[in-house]
């Protein structure tokens, strides 16, 4: 067994593959170092997979293994591969560097695992002269064991979904939002389609809020109606990031209808007070799909007219009419085939069943 092994690369997403690599090098070695590596606006911003997101998920991947550590490698501020050798070594050093510090014992052997031949020679040839007191080995791994790749789950992650270690899985989850005015059955409808796809849902946070808190729809001030936004959008995060979500999530409502809420019932400035709050955590969510369920046909009271028509002024708003779609079904039967028929769209090729 040898002391130290190194394992690096971008990760995003870390899959299967990658995994294999992981327990290889901690396996053949006393402890593993994992070096997640990029810049800003590499190739995984576009899924959400910042480098600090990337290295955040790797941590909770091997969280409680006492055998590995994840550090960040950041390349921002270097000229990108195939450029900026002699820096990009230099940095790897320093982290590695830094990985010793954790270590209980003396690092004499050390085993590079790379998946590109041209890492070998520039890693023998800088290592075998910064650190000539230890033994350096670089090891080719196969990257075609599982025939996988980064490439291939970035491009068709719905279909490649089981290959993707769990907490990397969230930043391909399809997500669905569901909305309405009260009383017309998008809670039912969220519930039954998270039953279909077998994965999980939000509830509306604000009932929760209201029931812990013993106070009635008309009573809610400023700063429940800031509370209940910020819950609502904790509430759908947490159920999104659930070990319980698998390729898509329902959301029943979301910081939008509270907005749409308080635009309503608002006095004086206290709108304005909090638009700004709710629209900067509007901002950081991501939706695939917004179903809008219109007011019963039963339902002719101005309140529920008013707010479907907010609804969709603030979709619009937020630039996400694109991929609304208002239910138009008489029934409920028929609202949700056509809802099902919609999901099932956005899965393609990726759907269970």
């Amino acid at each position: 067994m040898r002391d130290l092994g190194i394992y690096f690369g971008t990760f995003a997403p870390c899959h299967v593959g990658h995994f294999e690599q992981i327990v290889r090098a901690k396996r053949e070695n006393r402890h593993a170092l994992v070096i997640v590596s990029g810049y800003e606006g590499d190739r995984g911003n576009t899924y959400g997979m910042s480098l600090d997101n990337r290295v955040k998920a790797m941590r909770q991947l091997l969280r409680n293994d006492e055998n590995v550590s994840v550090i960040k490698l950041d390349e921002t501020d270097i000229p990108r591969y195939p450029h900026g050798w002699e820096p990009w070594l230099e940095m790897l050093a320093e982290k590695i560097s830094q990985g010793f510090d954790g270590l209980d014992f003396k690092v004499g052997k050390m085993t590079y695992y790379v998946g590109e031949e041209e890492y070998i020679d520039p890693l023998r040839n800088f290592f075998d002269e910064k650190w000539s007191g230890i033994d350096t080995r670089i090891t080719m791994v196969d990257r075609k064991i599982l025939g996988i790749s980064g490439t291939s789950i970035r491009e068709e992650p719905i279909l490649n979904w089981d290959y993707v270690t769990r907490p990397f899985r969230r930043f391909f989850v399809q997500n669905v939002l569901v909305l309405g005015a009260p009383a017309t059955g998008k809670s039912s409808l969220v519930q039954d389609l998270a039953r279909r796809y077998s994965t999980s849902y939000s509830t509306e946070y604000a009932k929760e809020y209201r029931a812990a808190q013993h106070v009635a729809a008309d009573e809610l001030d400023v700063k429940d109606l800031h509370a209940v936004g910020i819950g609502q959008f904790e509430n759908n995060k947490r159920n999104i990031h659930s070990p319980g979500t698998r390729k898509v999530f329902f959301a029943d409502t979301d910081v939008m209808m509270t907005k749409i809420y308080m635009k309503m019932h608002a006095v004086g400035d206290e709108f304005h007070q909090l638009k700004s709050v709710f629209d900067y955590f509007i901002d950081l969510q991501n939706w695939s799909l917004v179903l809008v369920l219109p007011p019963r046909e039963n339902d002719k009271s101005e309140y529920s007219a008013t707010m479907h028509q907010m609804i969709l002024e603030e979709l619009e708003l937020q630039g996400l009419k694109y991929v609304t779609h208002t239910l138009e079904g008489e029934s409920y039967r028929d609202q949700y085939q056509e809802a099902h028929s919609l999901v099932d769209e956005i899965l393609k090729d990726g759907k269970d069943n």
